[in-house]
């Protein structure tokens, strides 16, 4: 045998591994702007809204390096997340939640039998002095965003920390964005990603 090609041979395993397991790609989304926020016992809470709808434009194997275009837009995963001060902020509360659309003059109030769960803040290594509290809604938010146009999510919340407790009503404007460009690195799959440490108590359940 060639001793180059044997040399290959056993460089190729060691290549595989070595490769980060990471998808690059450029989406184009009918999506919302979820920077609102506010502050409630000193932790700031905010909206979420991941698309899961649209055209995706890109392959993936278990620890190999792509690239792709996709066109998200609605359905949307959502939730109400808070960041807290590590050993401080203790529990998340959702009791009510309210949507209501612009254009199309939708005023839905969420089942109240899918709230009022307790989400623990969660300290994260890789950023001392903060922790996390994340309530992701069981189902999908049915909007679109050139239909449905600007969203208001109205949400009644409590934050908890050891030395006190405040609940709040809310107010999330979150504006619509059509052909938003934006590059994302995803990484996957999660078994590898939490071997190497512990897993960012941000990251969405899918």
């Amino acid at each position: 045998m060639n001793p180059s090609n044997c040399l290959k041979k056993l460089l190729l395993p060691v290549l595989a591994v070595s490769l980060s397991s990471c998808a690059h790609v450029f989406t184009k989304s009918n999506t919302y702007d979820t920077s609102s926020a506010v502050t409630i016992n000193g932790a700031k809470v905010s909206s979420g809204l991941k698309p899961m709808g649209g055209q995706g434009g890109f392959s993936l194997s278990a620890m190999i390096y792509s690239a792709g275009s996709a066109k998200l837009e609605g359905p949307f995963i959502w939730r109400i997340e808070a960041e807290g001060q590590a050993d401080e902020h203790t529990k998340l509360v959702v009791h009510r939640v309210k949507v209501e659309t612009s254009k199309t003059n939708r005023k839905e109030w969420y089942p109240a039998n899918n709230l009022g769960v307790e989400t623990e803040f969660v300290d994260y290594k890789k950023e001392p002095g903060k922790s996390y509290a994340v309530y992701q809604m069981p189902g999908k938010l049915k909007v679109d965003s050139e239909t449905d146009g600007d969203v208001t999510i109205y949400a009644d919340v409590t934050v908890s920390s050891k030395s006190r407790t405040e609940r709040k009503n809310v107010k999330f404007f979150l504006p619509a964005e059509q052909n938003k460009k934006e590059r994302e690195f995803i990484f996957f799959p999660a078994e590898i990603v939490n071997s190497f440490g512990q897993q960012d108590p941000r990251q969405w359940n899918f």
